[in-house]
C-alpha cells in the first residue's frame, strides 16, 4: 500500500508537471466519461430501479393474453395487461399463492379546492393497493378494503406525495379537509410516502381514490360489474417461498374454471373463437419494477443512446491512448535512467498506469458534471414533452458507482498498451542521449496506427447510425399527414369531469362552439373526441352491408367521434357525399363518413355512400348510414400505416369524456390562446381547459423521442469525429517529426513538396481504408439493431456509407492540414542537423 501511495504522489507530481497534455487528457476523458454517466443516469431509472416498496422482488403484473370479446382499455397495445373487474375480484378471492392482488386503473380528474379547479392525475385502485405493496403514509391512513367494500365505496381520497407539496404547500391541515372530485366532495385522509410515485414509472398520481367510485370518475362508463369490460391492471405480491412459476400453475385451474362462467357472457362468439376463448391462460411477469409503459415506449431507444456513448467513449480511449504513447516515446530518457538504477519492467508499467488511471479519474470528476448537466437536460425534455414525469436528475449511489467503476475500467484500457510500449526501450541508444532506436520508435508508430485505425471504425459506426436517425426525422417531419396542421390552435376540455351530464355537455359545447365562431381571427373550427397525434386511438369490429357472418369484411376498424366541419377545418378532401352538421344530432338517424382504405376493403366494386354498417355483430340491424368517404390521414402517430377508419358524430354518443377542439386562424395561433381561454371563462369560470398549444407544437411532441435521439446521435458522432481529427494529427505530427532527418534528405535530393505531401498523407489515407474496411461489416450489423426505430430509411445503405466516408474523408483532410504543411516547409539544412 504505501508503494502504492508513492506512485500515486509521484503521478501526481509529473502529470503537473505536463499541464497542457494533462489538460487536453482530462477534457477528452470527461466528455466521454461524462456522456455515458448522464444517459446512464436515465436509463438505470427506466430499465433497472426498482418500485421503492418492500421486498419487490414479489410483486408480479398478471397477464391474460388472448382472445377477448367486448371493451378493451389498454395501454400496452395487445390488451392482454387489462382484465374485468369481476375477474379480478374472482382471481383475488378464489386464490391462494398471493400475499395481496391489487387493481388499479388511471384516469383524469378536475379537482377543486377553495374555488380553485384544476385538472388532476388519479390512480383509482382497490382497497388493498397499499397493504399489497406494502406502502405507508406520511399523514394520515391510506386505502383500506373496507373504502371499496360496495359500489360506491367511501367518498376519501389520498394525495401523491409531491401533488400535496406543490398543490397545497406540504399544509399538513388539509388532512380531513374536503375537495371537490369531478364536483363530488370527498375527504382527504392521508398523505403518501415521500418517494413513492406510483406503479408506472413516468406517470405520478396525483390523487388515489377508491376504485368503486368509478361512476363518478368516468361518468356514462361504469364497468365494474361487466365481465366483457376490460380495463383494470392487476398487480399482485406472491406468497414467501412461490416461485412466478408456480404461481401461474395454481392460478390456472380457478382461471379455466373462470372462462367457463364467462363464456355464457361472451355472445356471439363462434365454435373456434370459444376454444381460443378458453385456452387463455393468465401469465405473470416480474413487477419489481412496476408497470413496464416507459421502458416499452423509450428502452430501445435508451440502449441506442448508451450503445453510441460507448462508442464515443472507446474513440474517447483510443485518443488518450494516443497521447499517451507520445508522451511515452518523450520520457524514453526517463524510463531507460530507471531501468538502469534497477527499477524492473512491471515497476514502471504500474507506475504508468497508476498516471492513466489519476488521469481518469480526474476525467470522471469532470464527467460528473458534464453528466449532471446531461441529466437535468434529459429529465426536463421528457418532463416538458411529456415523455415522462417524475424522473429524478439527481446523481444516486448507482450513478455513481458506474462513474467509478468505468473510471478505472478506462484507465486501464487505454494505459495498458502505452505503457507496455513505453517500456520497451533500448538502455544503449537511450542513455547515448539520442530519440530511440529505430525499433523503439517503430513500436510507438505501431501502436498509434491501431488507434488510428480504430477510432476511424468507430466514427463510421457512429456516423452511420447517425445517419439512420437524423434522416427518420427528416422522414417524419416531411410525412404526408392527409391534413394541414399550419395556423390551428388546440385545446380540451371535459365538462363531465365537472359535474355536467351527457345533455349539459352538449349544450356547452354548443355555446362554446357558437363563441368561437365570433371570435376575431378564428377562420373555422371542429372538435373530435380522441384528440389527433397523440398515440391514441380506439376501435371495435363492424359490421358492413352485404356482409355474411364470417366473412373478412367484418372486421376490425379504427373510429373517432368528431363534430361538424371537420374535414373542411383541416383542410381533409372529402371524396365522395357530405360532412356532419349540427342536423346530425342524438335524435337524427345515425350516420357515419368513412376513410377511402375502408371504402376500398369493405366496398371494392361499389359506392360506399348510402351503404349501411354497425358496429359489433350479431343479429342487430345495420343502423349506421355512410354519409361521406374522406382521404385517409394520419390520426395516432406519424408511423401509423393506413388503415381502416370511421368517423362518427359526436353527438350521437351515449356519452362524451372530453373533447378536443381545432381552431383555425388567419394569424399567429399562439396569439388567440387568451381569447379561448377568455371565452370558456365567460361559460363556467371552474372549467379546466389543458393542453392549449399549437397543432405543430404536437406534432413537434410525438416526436420529441426522434428528435432527442437524433439531436444526440449528432453531437455524439461530431465529437466522435473531433477526436478521431485529433487522433490522425497526432499521429502525423509525431510521424513528421521522427522522420524530419528522412523528409531533409529527400527534399535535399530534389523531392518536392507534392511527393513529401502525398508519402505522408497516403500513409493516413491507407489508415482511413483500414478503418472504413473493418467498420463496413460492422455498420452493416448495427444497421440491422437499429432499423426497427427508423422511418423510411435503413441505417446501412449507399447513402449512409456515402455519408461517413464524405466525414471521415473531410475529418482527415483537415486533420493532416497543419502537419503535411509543417513537413512541405521543411529547411533541409535544418533537418539534417535536427536530433
Amino acid at each position: 500500500m504505501e508503494t502504492l501511495w508513492q506512485d500515486i504522489r509521484y503521478g501526481f507530481r509529473m502529470l503537473s508537471k505536463d499541464a497542457g497534455f494533462t489538460l487536453v487528457a482530462v477534457l477528452t476523458l470527461g466528455l466521454g466519461i461524462g456522456a455515458n454517466s448522464g444517459i446512464f443516469s436515465v436509463m438505470s431509472q427506466v430499465l433497472l430501479e426498482r418500485l421503492p416498496v418492500p421486498h419487490p422482488e414479489q410483486l408480479v403484473l398478471l397477464y391474460g393474453p388472448g382472445l377477448r370479446h367486448g371493451h378493451v382499455s389498454s395501454d400496452e397495445g395487445d390488451g392482454s395487461e387489462s382484465f374485468s373487474f369481476p375477474m379480478y375480484k374472482d382471481l383475488r378471492d378464489r386464490t391462494t399463492v398471493f400475499a395481496g392482488l391489487a387493481a388499479k386503473a388511471d384516469f383524469p380528474v378536475s379537482l377543486t379546492y377553495q374555488g380553485n379547479t384544476e385538472r388532476a392525475s388519479s390512480d383509482i385502485v382497490s382497497g388493498n393497493y397499499f397493504e399489497t405493496l406494502g406502502v405507508r403514509p406520511a399523514l394520515g391512513r391510506l386505502l383500506l378494503p373496507s373504502d371499496t367494500a360496495a359500489e360506491g365505496g367511501n367518498a376519501v381520497v389520498v394525495l401523491g406525495n409531491g401533488y400535496w407539496k406543490k398543490r397545497f404547500g406540504s399544509d399538513p391541515r388539509i388532512l380531513n379537509q374536503s375537495v371537490q372530485v369531478n364536483n363530488q366532495l370527498m375527504t382527504v385522509v392521508g398523505i403518501v410516502q415521500p418517494g413513492f410515485d406510483g406503479i408506472q414509472l413516468g406517470r405520478v398520481p396525483d390523487l388515489y381514490l377508491p376504485i368503486t367510485v368509478k361512476p363518478m370518475i368516468t361518468p356514462g362508463w361504469n364497468g365494474l360489474n361487466d365481465h366483457t369490460d376490460y380495463w383494470v391492471k392487476l398487480i399482485g405480491r406472491l406468497q414467501p417461498g412461490i416461485s412466478q412459476k408456480q404461481a401461474a400453475a395454481a392460478i390456472a385451474p380457478t382461471y379455466h374454471a373462470l372462462l367457463q362462467e364467462e363464456l355464457a357472457l361472451n355472445s356471439g362468439l363462434r365454435e373456434q373463437e370459444k376454444k381460443e376463448f378458453l385456452a387463455k391462460e393468465v401469465v405473470l411477469r416480474d413487477g419489481a419494477r412496476g408497470r413496464p409503459i416507459l421502458e416499452n415506449d423509450t428502452g430501445h431507444q435508451l440502449l441506442a443512446l448508451m450503445g453510441m456513448v460507448a462508442l464515443v467513449l472507446c474513440v474517447t480511449c483510443a485518443n488518450v491512448a494516443g497521447l499517451l504513447t507520445a508522451r511515452g516515446a518523450s520520457r524514453q530518457k526517463e524510463i531507460g535512467l530507471r531501468f538502469s538504477l534497477g527499477a524492473n519492467r512491471w515497476t514502471l508499467i504500474r507506475q504508468l498506469l497508476v498516471e492513466s488511471c489519476l488521469l481518469s479519474f480526474a476525467g470522471a470528476v469532470l464527467g460528473l458534471i458534464i453528466a449532471t448537466w446531461m441529466s437535468n437536460m434529459l429529465v426536463h425534455f421528457a418532463s416538458a414533452n411529456e415523455i415522462a414525469e417524475g424522473l429524478s436528475s439527481s446523481l444516486s449511489l448507482p450513478v455513481l458507482l458506474f462513474t467509478t467503476g468505468l473510471a478505472l475500467f478506462c484507465g486501464i484500457l487505454f494505459g495498458v498498451g502505452p505503457a507496455l510500449n513505453a517500456t520497451r526501450v533500448e538502455l544503449a541508444s537511450t542513455l547515448k542521449n539520442q530519440a530511440g532506436s529505430l525499433a523503439s520508435g517503430l513500436a510507438h508508430t505501431r501502436l498509434r496506427r491501431v488507434l488510428v485505425v480504430s477510432q476511424v471504425t468507430l466514427t463510421l459506426l457512429l456516423v452511420t447510425g447517425t445517419w439512420g436517425f437524423v434522416k427518420s426525422l427528416y422522414n417524419l417531419r416531411h410525412v404526408d399527414m392527409g391534413f394541414q396542421p399550419g395556423h390551428v390552435l388546440q385545446f380540451s376540455l371535459a365538462p363531465q369531469l365537472n359535474g355536467y351530464d351527457h345533455q349539459k355537455s352538449i349544450a356547452f359545447y354548443h355555446r362554446l362552439e357558437d363563441r368561437l365562431a365570433g371570435i376575431p381571427g378564428i377562420v373555422s373550427y371542429s372538435a373530435v373526441e380522441e384528440p389527433l397525434i397523440t398515440d391514441s386511438d380506439r376501435g371495435s369490429n363492424v359490421t358492413v352491408e352485404g356482409a355474411q357472418a364470417d366473412s373478412p369484411d367484418s372486421q376490425h376498424i379504427n373510429w373517432n367521434g368528431i363534430g361538424p366541419g371537420h374535414f373542411a377545418n383541416l383542410r381533409i378532401p372529402l371524396l365522395a357525399g357530405r360532412e356532419f352538421t349540427r342536423q346530425d344530432s342524438a335524435e337524427a338517424p345515425k350516420v357515419s363518413i368513412i376513410n377511402e382504405t375502408m371504402a376500398r376493403t369493405f366496398f371494392p366494386n361499389g359506392q360506399a355512400v348510402g351503404k349501411r354498417m354497425k358496429f359489433g355483430s350479431g343479429t342487430d340491424p345495420l343502423n349506421i348510414e355512410i354519409v361521406g368517404v374522406v382521404k385517409d390521414s394520419l390520426h395516432s402517430d406519424l408511423r401509423e400505416r393506413t388503415k381502416s377508419f370511421a368517423y362518427v358524430p359526436y353527438e350521437q354518443e351515449k356519452s362524451i369524456r372530453s373533447l378536443t377542439y381545432y381552431a383555425r386562424t388567419a394569424n399567429d395561433p399562439e396569439n388567440m390562446a387568451s381569447s379561448v381561454r377568455q371565452a370558456v371563462r365567460e361559460l363556467d369560470p371552474s372549467m379546466p381547459i389543458y393542453g392549449v398549444r399549437t397543432f405543430e407544437e404536437q406534432i413537434g411532441q410525438s416526436l420529441s423521442g426522434a428528435k432527442l435521439v437524433a439531436v444526440l446521435a449528432l453531437a455524439f458522432g461530431m465529437l466522435a469525429a473531433v477526436l478521431a481529427a485529433m487522433g490522425i494529427y497526432g499521429l502525423l505530427a509525431y510521424t513528421v517529426t521522427q522522420r524530419t532527418k528522412e523528409i531533409g534528405v529527400r527534399v535535399a535530393l530534389g523531392a518536392g513538396p507534392n511527393r513529401v505531401g502525398w508519402m505522408l498523407g497516403g500513409e493516413v489515407a491507407w489508415l482511413a481504408v483500414i478503418g472504413v474496411l473493418a467498420g463496413i461489416p460492422l455498420a452493416y450489423v448495427l444497421g440491422k439493431l437499429i432499423n426497427s426505430m427508423l422511418y423510411g430509411v435503413e441505417a446501412f445503405g449507399l447513402t449512409s456509407i456515402l455519408a461517413a466516408l464524405g466525414a471521415i474523408a473531410l475529418i482527415s483532410a483537415v486533420a493532416i492540414y497543419a502537419p503535411l504543411r509543417r513537413a512541405t516547409k521543411i529547411d533541409p539544412m535544418v533537418a539534417l542537423r535536427y536530433e
